[in-house]
């Protein structure tokens, strides 16, 4: 066994096991569980969505009712958001204009 392979082996283990702890998230933030998880996780940090959330939900109903409304429409979040400008469905919360549903799952992960 010479260096240059134990050397090569030793890279290919680490580049297997970093790219498992970054599909498996081993290392990402981990929250509580709550009744919208399903519509949450798509959410990739929820720390701003939750400010951003606290702005919206002023005028949202509650999250039972947001959750149930988002939960109809079996597009992921990243698939709404690219669609609702075309389709004029848009939202003005403390300044920003944003698609709805980004407002709507901010709302969500602030009420959650």
């Amino acid at each position: 066994m010479t260096r240059r392979g134990i050397l090569a082996g030793l890279v290919a283990v680490l580049a297997a096991a970093g790219g498992a702890a970054w599909k498996f998230r081993l290392f990402a933030k981990q929250y509580p569980p709550t009744p919208y998880d399903d519509l949450l996780g798509q959410i990739v940090d929820r720390e701003p969505a939750i400010v951003f959330g606290r702005a919206a939900r002023k005028s949202m109903p509650g999250a039972a009712q947001l959750a149930a409304g988002l939960r109809r429409d079996h597009r992921s979040l990243a698939e709404r958001a690219a669609a609702e400008p075309g389709e004029a469905q848009i939202a003005e919360v403390a300044g920003w204009i944003v698609p709805q549903s980004v407002a709507l799952y901010a709302a969500l992960a602030a009420q959650a």
